[in-house]
């Protein structure tokens, strides 16, 4: 009975070290490794491109990738994407998607940057007004005025408002994008993003009085207006409404109508009697009887 037992005991202990064997030898022949995974081949930068820039096919190449390591909207072919314009900046390597692309026929540059509905322009600025060169483009900022709404020498009466709120930094000089170091640049005209009406806004303004740039956090999308600020109010106090008087000057009221015709009494003596005159012989006059006049009562 213990042959029996031991023998069979025997035969499952072979048949196992054949099957590890075989797995052995099977994964031997497949160096250790499992099937490598379907890729699929797709568009990415070949070098930095920048925001604006026109796409030629030298800046482009192809990566093969795992499919579920792919982002929505990819390019598959290079040709899909010469000649449009990247409106996102791009690293080397970068997979390209439709969302950094602008539409076609948007043209090239700045233009293709600017959403539809919306208006690009252009303000003078130096050191200061342009926060010591940290308005960047992408940045966000409040555009102060400053300036005398009544038109006079009085610097009591110069006020600043929070022209507009919330505005994007297009561009900075010539440069649309921000150093690779960070360091901000010195730059003499910037470009924001407005509305027509900020557009017209800030053409009047630009005129009429000095304008100033307030670094915005980028987090901070609140409308950041305040009540205007009057010159006379930082030392005094609350600017006090201003009471204005007017003359009214009145027209004094006609003279009546003359009678058809009027009387005059003419006493003499003891006689009394009643003169009469046409009415288009009435005359009304007026006159000063000085002091000591005989005729004043």
């Amino acid at each position: 009975m213990k042959r029996k037992r031991m023998l069979g005991l025997a035969v499952v202990a072979l048949a196992l070290a054949g099957l590890v064997s075989l797995l052995a030898y099977r994964l031997a022949q497949n160096g250790g490794k499992s099937a490598p995974p379907k890729l699929e081949t797709v568009v990415a930068a070949a070098a930095p491109l920048a925001v604006g820039e026109q796409i030629q096919a030298a800046d482009l190449r192809t990566l093969a990738l795992p499919p579920a390591a792919l982002p929505q909207h990819i390019y598959l072919a290079e040709n899909q994407l010469v000649g449009k314009v990247l409106t996102a900046a791009a690293v080397p390597n970068q997979v390209i998607v439709s969302e950094m692309v602008a539409r076609p026929g948007s043209g090239v540059g700045l233009p293709p940057l600017i959403p539809a509905g919306m208006r690009a322009v252009s303000v003078k600025v130096n050191d200061v007004v342009s926060v010591a060169g940290f308005a960047i483009p992408g940045t966000h900022v409040d555009v102060l005025l400053t300036g005398n709404p009544r038109a006079n020498n009085d610097p009591a009466d110069v006020t600043t408002i929070t022209l507009l709120s919330n505005v994007q930094v297009l561009t900075a000089g010539q440069q649309m994008e921000q150093t690779p170091d960070g360091k901000p640049e010195r730059v003499a005209v910037i470009t924001l993003l407005v509305s027509p009406e900020g557009a017209e806004k800030l053409a009047m303004a630009d005129g009429y009085g000095h304008l100033q740039l307030a670094l915005r956090n980028p987090l901070d999308h609140g409308d950041g207006k305040v009540a205007p600020l009057i010159n006379g109010a930082l030392y005094r106090g609350p600017e006090r409404p201003r009471v204005i008087v007017r003359r009214v000057f009145r027209r004094a009221p006609p003279h009546p109508a003359p009678p058809a015709v009027w009387s005059v009494a003419v006493i003499s003596g003891n006689q009394q009697q009643t003169v009469k005159f046409p009415g288009a012989a009435y005359r009304p006059q007026s006159r000063t009887l000085a002091a000591g006049d005989p005729n004043k009562p």
